[in-house]
């Protein structure tokens, strides 16, 4: 009797609050109903537009499978889209009561694996195959009907505590031997909610699906009497009415925290609120069944029951309502009568299911299931990585490399993590991501060899092995170790593209080497050059690119360490096509440097010991020299210009102990030379000779250029 007085007036309370609120959809009812899910009397309330066709009534499907929907244009929904795509929502609320009529049903994740396989990718074209050879899909999808939709209208509107979900939706079921109508139906239905609910498993349940952040699930469970009203049109007769006798109730069933892939080693976590002292497990489809679910322990359930309270009174004092002590009450009761069951699947490696639904099961003692499927947690299973890239190949560019490999053939495949290491078997760290099969991987030192691997990722973040790595070596000019690489001893003339490589060290000129009109030499890092007595370096039409770094210079000097400053001739560039020189010593010559009829680029450099001057500037010499260095040249001293057509650009040098003057000038065309450091903070007019401007000059040496 004290049951049914506390019913009553939990009752009396809920009429109340909806006569205060409005009409309301307050939740589910405490008991489980008995008895036919669908008969030909079932839609005779039904307010939408359907039909049950003639060739329905005399060929009823055994099996059928539901097919992707069709749905309007992002901006046609009032929600968010990536979250909640209304085609995909209405199929899986519409399957969700397709699964519990007398067919057999083919699951969702099984039906779209099976078009994926058979090369569909657009829902139309799928419409297509049905009215062109439906038997094709027949065979396909091993069904005899198929049921297609399309989604007019989803929306959701909230007006304070008030909230209204419409879902406008077509469906037809075909039959896939002869492509014939079976059964359609067309209807906009609306939901309503009026502030919270006053039943205590509706307060529970819509508070539990808040406190665990299941907000597909609530979306799902607002919309279900909607999918219920159209599915209830298919006319099924007495015969085929399916019943349940008290199975256990399932109050909510959901899976945990989905949303992205599952990788090796997490745990997919289920849980199932229901009657207490029954088994519970969990299947997922094909995949995995028997995934056996207990009770929580009791202090995690009266964690969660205080956490549950709390919240609903929160939602009450929020809303500007009153939590009775008598539904406070009926509240609790509800609560101590329920079980709180959970379990978890840990991924292993090698498994991969995408698509599938979770199902909940129930089982009491006496051997009678209820069962709940989750239509609103997709659970995606990835503990297969991509495998290992395969094709790398890497192209020498200019202090960069060009990468090229082959695609990965996953069809899951996100994008590919380049690595990198200055040895082979260790010391790898990631620099660059790409989508593509082919990257850029910039700001690199030229002649400088790294070693590249790449790996593939997938959209679940799994990273597959390793590529069998590479060796690289960023370069100026590609190709330039495939040249001739002549030495150590060095004369005559070079009219053909040669490389001098530090392996051959040190090399010898034994007569005067000069590069002709189609020649080039190419210099690496490292690479010392001696020259015999009065030998030279001359550069005539030709080419000559010297590419030192910091750590390895280019070191051209005397045969002998002993040798008198002067016994070699120096580097003589006449009208040299390409000439660069970076990180060059230039020691012992009579000379250092000549420039005549070109325009070097010359860039911490350094020229010293020499004899007569270290750079000797003669016609239309256009020489850029920046962060070098010239000392302790004598005779004449650093620089001696003469001629015509001069334009040099010299800046940020240091000039220092040269001897007897720092410049000496003697074209009349005025010289800039500010910009430069000469030795003091304080340089005297006197070491200079000329028309030269070398103020405003620099107060000390400046920091060493960023060069590579």
């Amino acid at each position: 009797m004290k049951q049914i007085l506390l019913r009553l007036l939990v009752l009396m309370v809920f009429l109340a609050s909806a006569a205060f609120m409005g009409c309301a959809h307050v939740g589910t009812s405490t008991d489980q109903a008995i008895g036919i899910i669908a008969t030909s009397e079932a839609f005779k309330s039904f307010k939408g537009e359907f039909e049950n066709t003639e060739y329905y009534k005399k060929h009823k499907p055994k099996s059928l499978a539901v097919l992707p929907f069709q749905g309007l244009e992002e901006k046609s929904y009032s929600i968010d889209f990536e979250s909640e795509n209304p085609a995909g929502v209405v199929r899986r609320g519409m399957y969700n009561h397709i699964a519990s009529l007398p067919f057999k049903d083919l699951e969702l994740y099984n039906t779209d694996k099976l078009l994926k396989n058979a090369g569909f990718k657009d829902i139309r074209q799928i419409e297509a195959i049905i009215a062109e050879n439906p038997k094709k899909l027949k065979s396909i999808l091993g069904v005899d009907a198929a049921v297609t939709g399309h989604v007019t209208h989803f929306d959701r509107i909230f007006v304070g505590i008030y909230s209204q979900v419409a879902v406008g939706v077509e469906v037809n079921m075909w039959d896939l031997k002869t492509g014939n109508l079976l059964w359609r139906a067309k209807h906009v239905s609306r939901a309503h909610a009026g502030g919270i609910s006053v039943s205590p498993i509706g307060l529970i349940v819509a508070t539990v699906a808040s406190v665990w952040n299941l907000r597909a699930t609530e979306m799902m469970s607002q919309t279900d009497d909607l999918f219920r009203e159209i599915i209830s049109t298919i006319d099924l007769p007495e015969s085929e009415r399916v019943t349940q006798v008290s199975p256990p109730r399932i109050d909510m069933f959901a899976a945990m925290n989905t949303g992205k892939p599952f990788t090796i080693g997490k745990k997919v976590a289920f849980r199932l609120i229901g009657d207490p002292n029954n088994s519970a497990y969990v299947d997922l489809g094909d995949f995995k069944a028997g995934i056996e679910l207990a009770p929580v322990p009791g202090n995690v359930k009266q964690a969660l029951q205080t956490e549950v309270l709390e919240a609903i009174k929160k939602n009450y004092k929020d809303t500007g309502h009153t939590l009775t002590p008598e539904l406070l009450a009926a509240v609790k009761e509800e609560m101590a009568s329920r079980e709180i069951y959970e379990g978890t699947y840990t991924v292993e490696p090698g498994e991969q299911s995408y698509g599938m639904m979770a199902k909940g099961y129930l089982v009491s003692p006496a051997g009678t299931q209820g069962t709940a499927l989750d239509v609103a947690n997709i659970v995606d299973i990835d503990g297969l990585p991509p495998q290992p890239v395969k094709g790398l190949k890497a192209e020498s560019l200019d202090n960069k490399i060009k990468l090229s490999w082959s695609l990965s053939p996953e069809d899951d495949l996100t994008g590919y993590e380049i690595w990198l290491s200055s040895t082979p078997l260790s010391g790898y760290s990631l620099v660059a991501e790409s989508e593509k099969t082919e990257a850029i991987i910039e700001d690199l030192s030229n002649f400088t060899r790294i070693y590249v691997q790449i790996r593939a990722f997938d959209k679940a973040a799994n990273a597959g092995d390793f590529s069998k790595y590479i060796e690289a070596v960023p370069l100026p000019e590609p190709g330039l170790y495939d040249l001739p690489q002549p030495g150590p001893a060095l004369s005559g003339i070079v009219a053909a593209k040669i490389l001098l490589v530090a392996d051959k060290n040190p090399y010898t000129v034994l007569s005067d080497l000069t590069i002709t009109s189609g020649g080039v030499l190419y210099i690496e890092p490292g690479v010392k050059i001696l020259f015999a007595p009065d030998t030279a370096l001359k550069v005539a039409g030709g080419d000559f690119l010297a590419y030192g770094m910091g750590s390895k210079p280019i070191h051209f000097a005397p045969q002998t360490s002993t040798s008198e400053p002067g016994s070699w001739q120096g580097v003589i560039l006449e009208s040299a096509k390409r000439s660069v020189l970076r990180h060059v010593t230039i020691e012992g010559a009579a000379t250092g440097l000549t420039i005549e009829n070109s325009a070097p680029s010359i860039i911490a450099a350094t020229v010293t010991r020499s004899s007569q001057a270290g750079l000797y500037l003669k016609d239309n010499a256009k020489p850029n020299i920046s962060c070098s260095k010239f000392e302790g040249n004598e005779g004449q001293g650093a620089i001696v210009i003469e001629g015509e057509g001069l334009a040099p650009i010299i800046r940020n040098n240091v000039f220092k102990d040269n001897h007897p003057f720092q410049v000496q000038s003697y074209t009349p065309i005025e010289i800039d030379l500010a910009g430069n450091y000469w030795g003091r903070s304080d340089p005297e007019a006197d070491w200079f000779l000329g028309e030269v401007v070398w103020k405003p000059a620099l107060a000390k040496p400046t920091a060493p250029c960023p060069v590579r």
